[in-house]
């Protein structure tokens, strides 16, 4: 299995970025006018792009007079609505020519956000007529760079116009992977400037995570600027998006778009007090991926007249993406919306958009259930007895703009996106390195993988809204996939929140901690009991947990045929939970404070481990595998899936100082569960790395190996339909994850 590094995305998925060159054309006039035009252009130019260097808005620079005259009269006819265009977050993917090129064909302009930050395949650097290869703007004392490439292999087809590349302006942000690219397809350079909205601060300070928005000009003096505002907050959806709009009215004057993810819905948006801005949206959710939640991707325009017929159209491909492609056009035909299923499309030969077919529904895989499913704890490749600074020495992947090992920001938004227990987001925890997102199954494409799972479900979110986290029914997200898409696989991991799995670790752990730290160097009675004790009647309470994990796997199942679905159509797989702890004979460190809490971060007894493994975790699994037999499905016996890996196993190693975000603990050294921090204090260093909920779940390292487990088993499954019991372990002899039908299969 290969490693998680520190820092890396982990999964990789779709999108990219488009444009065009050309020259200035200049109409005829006699030779000796014409000397003078070229000259006064030149003259302007050189202008521009002083300003631009200098940080001077694009706008302010000096223009001569016979410029000026001619840009009056093409601004006069500058309209958002004369121009074709389109919005992607690509989710930092990396197919540029099977995705993003049928994309950009389609636009003369298209914004892209969340687009890797090396530079995009098949392109060069290049200067333009105005904006240079590498073109420095000072804005609110940071600059910024915006790349020019021009795009090789992105040239219009001879019927479609004259020889032309596309031409890519592109912008870092903070962050790994963020940044805004604007991609323009004309048969002239019609790029006459660019130019910087800084981040907006939404309250007294600037989160680290708000972006810069990107605009260019073009020559008719239409502005088109790339968006990317930060998650919403709470009910009214707040974020800077609000903010970033107004800056752009200022500086963009009379015509502009703003296009983008603007994570928030059309609504949400304040009124514009001078009510010229107009929004431009499909009425369709555009952010599937984790359930269709939202319509979060749009244009905001001033300048467009009314009544008008500029509409906007989600795009019916995704690929290697969480948001939908949206399109922005005149067209009079609603249903003329498309992009066509291959890259030699009609569109612009016959100038009126119009649908000619229809894609295939794609595979789909999806997870389901709680935070073991979700990703929780896969900010982590692995534990490390250290302050939170830096990257943590190679394990935290929330590390980001590092000057050095010891000197980084973090952002777990990074690694669980909309869905973090950061400020923004819903504590879901949805990771980039879920299990499902490793999954590899036979006939599906990586980037067609869903995850509905969230941390904290109980059996009841499985039918019913999660109304503390604003998360729809798991089934009702589930029914949208089902329609859009060909569901061939279902991984249900729930139960563990129903059984109260959380308060009882955290119990144990609170008791060995209160015990023996209250007893450190004095060999007195421990004045609390073991955690096993102090919780009886554990096995009726499991029975009671199956009844309801029977009545939730029965729901899906309900689901799926109200969807049309007939049950060979697809596999339902219900997964038991890997054991955590070790056996206590395999603790690394001996029963004490110091050892097992202050530098394992693994408070646990012996008794109460073993405890743990074989009722929480052991009996736990038993009863899920009679609810796979009830309900005809499939069953994956987890437990023993980190052998050997388990927090504080012998056989396990923390990293060290000599460990890097380059050079990250090997994943078959390490530990694949995350430590428990702070329970009893906040004020120790190490105790303050991440989050509490993230203890005792599968790390980035622990999730790869439950990914490979699917993988295996989509393999099995599809050699042996019959076959309907499945054990994925680690063997002890070879270290390696090995998948066997189980005896009850």
């Amino acid at each position: 299995m290969p490693a998680v590094r520190a820092g890396a995305t982990g999964v990789t998925l779709m999108a990219r970025v488009r444009c065009v060159r050309a020259g200035l054309v200049l109409r005829s006039v006699s030779m000796n006018k014409r000397l003078v035009v070229v000259l006064a252009v030149l003259v302007a130019v050189v202008a521009v792009v002083a300003g631009l260097l200098q940080g001077t808005p694009p706008h302010a620079a000096a223009l001569t007079r016979a410029q000026s005259q001619s840009r009056a009269l093409t601004r006069s006819q500058a309209q958002v609505n004369e121009h074709r265009a389109a919005t992607f977050n690509m989710q930092y993917g990396n197919r540029w020519q099977t995705a993003i090129l049928p994309l950009a064909k389609q636009v003369e302009v298209l914004a892209l956000q969340e687009v890797r930050d090396e530079d995009p395949p098949d392109v060069e650097p290049a200067d333009g007529t105005v904006v240079r290869r590498e073109t420095r703007l000072q804005v609110s004392g940071t600059t910024y760079t915006v790349q020019r490439f021009r795009w090789v292999n992105c040239a219009l087809q001879p019927w479609q116009g004259q020889y032309q590349y596309c031409v890519i302006y592109k912008m870092k942000t903070r962050g790994a992977n963020r940044s805004l690219s604007l991609v323009v397809n004309q048969p002239a350079d019609t790029v006459d400037a660019v130019n910087v909205i800084p981040p907006q601060a939404t309250g007294s300070r600037l989160e680290p995570d708000a972006k810069p928005a990107l605009g260019i000009r073009l020559t008719d003096g239409t502005w088109f600027y790339c968006v990317h505002a930060r998650n919403r907050v709470g009910a009214a959806q707040t974020n800077d998006a609000p903010f970033l709009l107004d800056k752009i009215g200022q500086a963009a004057g009379d015509h502009w778009a703003a296009m983008g993810d603007f994570n928030r819905t059309p609504g949400s948006l304040p009124a514009d007090p001078s009510g010229r801005r107009m929004v431009i949206s499909s009425g369709q959710l555009t952010y599937p991926r984790r359930g269709p939640t939202s319509e979060l991707d749009y244009m905001v325009a001033r300048g467009i007249p009314v009544p008008h017929q500029y509409t906007a159209f989600r795009l019916r491909f995704v690929e290697e993406s969480d948001h939908f492609p949206v399109g922005f056009w005149t067209s009079a035909n609603p249903d003329g919306h498309d992009v066509l299923c291959e890259p030699g499309d009609q569109f612009l030969r016959q100038g009126t958009p119009r649908a000619v077919c229809t894609p295939g529904k794609p595979a789909v895989i999806v997870s389901m259930g709680d935070s073991y499913a979700s990703g929780e704890a896969g900010r982590w490749a692995g534990n490390a007895d250290t302050d939170p600074y830096g990257t943590v020495w190679g394990t935290d992947r929330a590390a980001i703009d590092c000057f050095s090992e010891r000197s980084c920001e973090h952002d777990p938004d990074q690694v669980y996106g909309p869905t973090s227990y950061s400020a923004s987001g819903n504590k879901c925890d949805r990771s980039d390195v879920a299990p499902i997102t490793w999954a590899e199954y036979p006939g599906v494409d990586p980037w067609q993988h869903f995850n509905l799972a969230c941390a904290g479900a109980t059996t009841h979110e499985i039918g019913n809204p999660y109304d503390e986290k604003g998360e729809r029914a798991q089934t009702d997200q589930l029914a949208y996939i089902a329609d859009n898409y060909k569901v061939k696989l279902i991984t249900v991991s729930i139960g563990g929140n129903d059984l109260g799995f959380r308060e009882i670790v955290t119990d144990c752990a609170k008791r060995f901690i209160a015990n023996e730290y209250s007893v450190i160097g004095h060999p007195v009675v421990k004045p609390y009991a073991y955690c096993k004790d102090a919780w009886p009647g554990m096995l009726d309470k499991i029975e009671e947990v199956g009844n309801r994990v029977d009545a939730a796997v029965s729901s899906i199942q309900k689901t799926m045929t109200k969807a049309g679905y007939q049950p060979e159509d697809y596999r339902l797989v219900v997964q038991s939970y890997p054991s955590p702890l070790p056996q206590a004979q395999d603790y690394r460190y001996p029963e004490a404070y110091d050892t097992r809490y202050g530098t394992g971060g693994c408070p646990f007894y012996d008794t109460d481990t073993d405890w743990a493994r074989s009722v929480l975790v052991g009996a736990l699994s038993t009863r899920l595998r009679k609810t796979a037999t009830f309900t005809h499905t499939v069953f994956l016996d987890l437990q023993n899936a980190f052998a050997g890996h388990e927090l504080c196993s012998k056989s396990a190693h923390q990293a060290t100082a000599e460990d890097t975000a380059d050079n990250p603990l090997y994943i078959r050294n390490a530990e694949w569960v995350r430590w428990i921090p702070y329970l009893r204090s906040k004020d120790f260093p190490w105790l303050s790395q991440g989050d509490q909920q993230e203890a005792i779940h599968p790390n980035a390292y622990g999730q790869e190996a439950l990914g490979h487990c699917l993988t295996d088993l989509g393999g099995a499954m599809k050699w042996d339909r019959r076959a309907t019991d499945f054990t994925c372990r680690v063997d002890p002899a070879t270290g390696d994850l090995v998948l066997e039908k189980s005896a009850q299969g």
